[in-house]
């Protein structure tokens, strides 16, 4: 049976290899939302704003989310000592807790995605 976080190591290591690209993604997103923000006379107020957030939210997503699970460890085995098993035990725990909090993030990501795009498009 595949563990979640055995599932979401597997996505992260994907994920990890176009890191570079996920940083350029959020630097561009992020100059794209400050130049929003501030008096430019490249961007007339701040119609860029919510897509340039949107485009921000998901690069640093995908970045925390490769990040945090890159390097899960394999479970634990009846040939380790018993601090071994349960450190590898709590390690595996809270990181099957920060795979449900991710899961949820990337829910809120894609709710808070679909509402910016919702209202922008309407104006």
């Amino acid at each position: 049976m595949v563990d979640l976080i055995d599932r979401l190591g597997r996505i992260a290591v994907i994920v990890q290899r176009g890191r570079w690209l996920w940083i350029a993604l959020a630097l561009a997103a992020a100059v794209l939302t400050a130049a929003s923000v501030v008096e430019n006379p490249w961007l007339a107020g701040d119609r860029w704003l919510m897509p340039g957030i949107v485009a921000l939210c998901w690069p640093l997503t995908l970045l925390s989310f490769g990040r945090l699970f890159d390097s899960v460890p394999p479970a634990a085995t009846d040939g380790m000592t018993w601090r071994g098993r349960l450190s590898r035990r709590l390690h595996r725990g809270v990181l099957w807790l920060l795979g449900l909090a991710m899961i949820g993030l990337t829910l809120a990501v894609l709710l808070l995605t679909w509402q910016l795009l919702r209202v922008w498009f309407m104006s």
